[in-house]
Formats: structure tokens, C-alpha cells, sequence
């Protein structure tokens, strides 16, 4: 059998009373069918029966039979797009919305199914997908799928979903580090199932169900990620049929808020705090700076060892000495990424926020001296944390040769760490304009030179 089914309970269908291995099993049996004709026919199968609850289907196994019109098939084109193509009605539904990071400092990029329109045209919404993430993907990321809403839409077909990852370039599978999938449905597990010989084995450990909002929270910030408010409903809806939740008790706790209560409070703490550099980002930028580290490929870029960074970050916030020369520069370089994107405020400040995120909007030659205004209003001890941060990223830059981090691959990687939203969430536009800022600050470290400024 290619699929199986087991049932916790009496389950009925509208065709004729029939167990459920009969009816999924049975389009299996038409040989006049293609392969993709039975899956389809399958698939409305399980679209009809709505009102099942105690049954669980599972794809036990898929002989190549039945994707041999893919893999025998040549190579779709690849995805592109035009620049010139209006795509606004789509951007203003925000179905690829904000940014946050996962534990590991990646950046995270949301899309939500119930944003997309009803009756869509989902080759448009591929190629306006592949123009918002086109320059994120060239570096490291992560992707958030919230699944809730996609029952309501028109499904595409399964030839699509195949050649429609088939036609992704390589970098947008290559660089994928985690793919969280929010309230998964079987039939969703179903698909990706029966898509697995079309994946690599590397591709599939990367996916992570989570079946409640709590569950993502442990992999990523919550606090500043674009959730839709149906999301947040119907996670709501499950936790209460669950039992497990309190009426007007809703909260998430995710970033610094988990940090749990000490003296020290160093990752998720303020720089408010002190008068000086906080020690953990010299000890990084100490560490780093060593040339067998400095030029390190993927410097900032690559991950670090979740088991090692967690370690480290409760040894900081116990008062524990920590000796970073026992760690791959990979992770120290994560250290201070998370140590920045967990401080209660940003390094650039709230008030920062406005102005960088619309960076791009403003002429070029004015830009210098809107730095320089930027420069001014931080506080004294976030401008030399910065200054410290910034003359150490340039002198990646020059070794850039070895580590292949230029100062665009650096910003992509650093910027949303330095800035955010006191209150609002930052979209990916915003990302892009906060790197750019991000970009020119470390091509342009003069600024933060003593002679150049008043300090």
C-alpha cells in the first residue's frame, strides 16, 4: 500500500460508509489513471471528508512510480522576475511579513497563508515572493509558515508544488537554515511526505513543526515577528480546547523576557546599566580578531553551535568566567549577535528607528550628516559599543578575501541586530533599509573616527 491510514474511531465518508483504506487506496487502483491524476484524486479525497477528527493519514511510502513524470521530466525554468512588474497589490496583503531572529541569530522572514488572496494567481505571487527575498536569501535564513487559512484558498496542483521547488535556485535551498511550519494539518505533513524524493535529506532535517505559537517561541523571537491576528486566534482556540490556556491570560514569553531573573542580567539586559563596554563584547570582538578567526569563511554568516551559544549565554548570566578561545569562531560570532538582538533596547535606540528604516529614501548627499545626526543622539556608552563594533566589522571587510564577508554581506547579517521597532514590527523593506544604513556606517567608519566626532 502507499498510503496508510489508522483510525482512533468510527469514522464515516460519503461514499458509502467505506474504512478509510478503502477510499484512500482506491484511486491507487484505476491504472487508466497518470500518477499525478491519482494524486490529485486522492488529495480531493481527503479535501472532502472535513469533518474527520479522530483519524490520523499518513504516507507510509511513495514508489518512484508515481513521481516519474517529475524526475523524468527536464529541469523547469528557473524563477524570475522583471523589476518592472507591478506587484503592490500583493505586497500591501504582507503575505511575506517581518523579520525576527531564531535562537541562533539567523534572520527570520514570516509568510502567512491566510494573507494570500482567496482565488490568486500563484505563479505572480512565486515570482513577487522570489523578488522580496531574492537578497536576503543570499545570505543565511529562516522561514516561518503560517499555515492557518490555507483551507479557505484555491489549491494549486501537485504538479505545481513539484515544479515550483524544482524551479527555486540553489540558493534559497542552500542557504535555508530552518523552516518552522505554525499549525501544521496532516494533509500539510501528507504533502511534504510526498515530496520527500524530491528533497534532500539535508533539506528535510531542516523543517520543524509547531503546533502551537509557545512551540515556535523556543526557536524564535516572538516579540518581533509580524503574527496575524487570525493566527493568533486560532492558536488561542486550540490552546483553550487543549486546556491549557486561562481566559485573558495570553502570553508569550520568548527573547529577553526568558531570561530567567539575576544579578547579572547580561543577555537581556540594558546598556543603560553601565558606563563601559560590556565585557562579553570584548571578549567577542577580542576572540574574533585573532587572524585564524578573522578570516574565517562565512564569518558572522555561518551558525554556531545552538548547544554551544546557549551554554554561554547562561554562563554570562550566571557570572560564570567564560574562556571563548574553547570555541569555533562560528559561535562566537553568534554570541554577539544574540547578545545585541537581546538587549531590552537597541544599540541605535527606539528613537533611531524611523529614520533608518526609511535610509533609502534620502539622497545621497545627505546622508552623511544624517549619520552623523543618528551618531549624536545615542546615548555615550551605546555609541562607543558601537564605534567598538563598527572598526572591527571594517577590519573583517579587509580580509574579506579569506572570509568572503564583504560589508554588504556583513550588514545583511548584522543590521536588524543594531535596530528595531519600539512597537511596531520590522518588515522586510524595513530590513533592507536598515542594512543599507548598516552597509554604509561600516564603509564609512571615518564617521566614528575620534577626530570626526564630538565625543
Amino acid at each position: 500500500a502507499v498510503v496508510s491510514t489508522q483510525s482512533t474511531g468510527d469514522w464515516t465518508h460519503q461514499s458509502g460508509g467505506k474504512s478509510p483504506a478503502e477510499i484512500v487506496l482506491l484511486p491507487y487502483g484505476n491504472e487508466s489513471l497518470s500518477n499525478f491524476e491519482q494524486l490529485e484524486r486522492q488529495w480531493v479525497l481527503m479535501e472532502g471528508d472535513r469533518d474527520r477528527t479522530q483519524s490520523t493519514v499518513s504516507v507510509a511510502a511513495l514508489t518512484t512510480q508515481h513521481l516519474a513524470e517529475i524526475l523524468s521530466a527536464p529541469q523547469p525554468p528557473a524563477i524570475t522576475y522583471t523589476e518592472e512588474e507591478d506587484f503592490s497589490d500583493l505586497e500591501k496583503c504582507q503575505i511575506i511579513g517581518s523579520s525576527s531572529a531564531d535562537n541562533t541569530g539567523v534572520l527570520c522572514v514570516s509568510v502567512a497563508a491566510c494573507r494570500i488572496p482567496t482565488a490568486g494567481d500563484y505563479d505572480r505571487l512565486l515570482r513577487c515572493g522570489v523578488r522580496q527575498l531574492d537578497k536576503i536569501c543570499e545570505n543565511d535564513y529562516s522561514l516561518v509558515y503560517f499555515h492557518h487559512g490555507y483551507e479557505q484558498l484555491k489549491k494549486p496542483s501537485w504538479r505545481w508544488l513539484a515544479n515550483c521547488y524544482r524551479s527555486f535556485d540553489r540558493k534559497f535551498k542552500k542557504n535555508i537554515k530552518k523552516f518552522y511550519i505554525v499549525h501544521p494539518n496532516t494533509k500539510l505533513k501528507m504533502v511534504f511526505r510526498i515530496l520527500k524524493p524530491l528533497v534532500s535529506v539535508q533539506s528535510s532535517n531542516k523543517i520543524i513543526y509547531c503546533d502551537s505559537l509557545s512551540e515556535l517561541g523556543r526557536h524564535v523571537m516572538l516579540n518581533r515577528l509580524d503574527i496575524p491576528k487570525e493566527v493568533l486566534m486560532h492558536d488561542k482556540r486550540n490552546l483553550h480546547s487543549a486546556g491549557a490556556l486561562q481566559q485573558d491570560n495570553f502570553t508569550f514569553t520568548t527573547g529577553a523576557s526568558a531570561v530567567p531573573p539575576n544579578i547579572y542580567r547580561v543577555f537581556g539586559g540594558s546598556l543603560s546599566d553601565t558606563d563601559e563596554i560590556p565585557p562579553v563584547i570584548l571578549h567577542c570582538i577580542q576572540q574574533l580578531t585573532l587572524p585564524c578567526n578573522i578570516r574565517e569563511e562565512g564569518l558572522f554568516r555561518r551558525n554556531g553551535n545552538v548547544t554551544e551559544l546557549k551554554m554561554i549565554r547562561e554562563q554570562y548570566n550566571t557570572g560564570i568566567p567564560v574562556d571563548l578561545s574553547e570555541y569555533c569562531p562560528h559561535t562566537v560570532a553568534a554570541v554577539l549577535k544574540t547578545y545585541l538582538r537581546e538587549l531590552s533596547e537597541p544599540l541605535l535606540g527606539f528613537e533611531s528607528y524611523p529614520t533608518l528604516s526609511h535610509w533609502n529614501d534620502f539622497p545621497v548627499e545627505v546622508r552623511t550628516s544624517l549619520c552623523k545626526k543618528v551618531l549624536d543622539n545615542i546615548p555615550s556608552v551605546n555609541y562607543c559599543c558601537l564605534r567598538q563594533i563598527v572598526l572591527f566589522l571594517n577590519k573583517v571587510v579587509s580580509e574579506s578575501a579569506a572570509n568572503k564577508m564583504t560589508s554588504q554581506n556583513l550588514s545583511i547579517v548584522m543590521g536588524p541586530n543594531l535596530t528595531w521597532g519600539r512597537h511596531t514590527i520590522t518588515t522586510l523593506s524595513d530590513v533592507n533599509n536598515i542594512n543599507m544604513f548598516c552597509q554604509f556606517l561600516i564603509d564609512n567608519k571615518r564617521l566614528l573616527d575620534r577626530e570626526n566626532n564630538t565625543r
